[in-house]
């Protein structure tokens, strides 16, 4: 059971990394930073998600604290989360949308990237990441999954084993959320004709699979029950952005970062 608690709760994180916002956030701190550190710009997903754990873990613990004290709580908690959700998923796709009519396609829109201060929707460090990670954490849709996971698979092994729990739907979201940032730094280091129409293909992508997560979640509110599993379900989004991430790999092709690092670096020798 462990194993397989285990398994399924890594496939969640991945999906939870594979969130519309995720991915919008991580696309805006690739970008910003690419200019001035072009290699560690590749690592911003790593650093966001390494941000977002400290809260996913936070909340573990929580859980394992109180116990079946919160377990009671659980189905109003998933609830209020999920409307929570497909609202933001929602506001994300019609933002896109809106882009792509405007012929905007210079990235990805979210959500809450929008509401963060300035000096990290800005700033072009890569280590900004972190604390943008941490605030995102503290979203009642992120609180709502890892508190019913938690209590799904580790409401009676305790503290231990929730924050267990916590450190595999950590892995899982560290895997897709790196994957995000890299592809995105190969997406701004691309000069070829063909950068447009895939970005186009990036960004409807992901309206789209907004569009399918805040379809299916609603459908769930209101009463349906799915033949298949969340797990498969969960499975299936990830696969779907993994062949996206497959197409857009294969049709960018990146300059070189030598040249890259080198003006940086002659620049900050002539500044005065």
């Amino acid at each position: 059971m462990i194993g397989l608690g285990a398994l399924a709760v890594f496939a969640l994180g991945m999906r939870h990394g594979a969130d519309p916002d995720h991915l919008a956030a991580i696309d805006n701190l690739t970008r910003n930073s690419f200019e001035k550190r072009p290699l560690a710009s590749r690592f911003v997903g790593t650093l966001f998600a390494g941000g977002h754990s400290v809260m996913v873990l936070a909340i573990a613990a929580i859980v394992g604290l109180l116990g079946t004290r919160i377990a009671v709580r659980g189905e109003l908690i998933e609830t209020i989360g999920t409307w929570i959700s497909v609202a933001v998923l929602v506001l994300i796709a019609l933002s896109n949308l809106r882009q792509l009519h405007q012929n905007e396609t210079g990235r990805i829109s979210g959500v809450k990237t929008r509401l963060l201060p300035k000096a990290l929707r800005e700033g072009t460090s890569p280590w900004l990441a972190v604390p943008v990670g941490l605030l995102f954490g503290f979203g009642f849709e992120t609180s709502s999954q890892i508190a019913t996971y938690a209590i799904a698979f580790g409401v009676n092994a305790g503290l231990l084993g929730a924050v267990f729990v916590g450190a595999m739907f950590c892995l899982g979201m560290i895997v897709t959320d790196t994957l995000d940032s890299v592809l995105v730094h190969r997406l701004v280091s691309d000069r070829s004709s063909r950068l447009p129409q895939t970005t186009r293909v990036w960004i409807v992508s992901i309206s789209i699979v907004a569009l399918a997560v805040a379809g299916y979640q609603l459908a769930q509110l209101i009463g349906w029950r799915s033949p298949l599993p969340d797990l498969a379900v969960s499975s299936a989004i990830v696969f779907a952005l993994l062949a996206v991430f497959a197409y857009v790999f294969a049709r960018t092709h990146p300059v070189r970062l030598a040249p890259i690092v080198a003006i940086n670096h002659r620049r900050e020798e002539n500044t005065p």
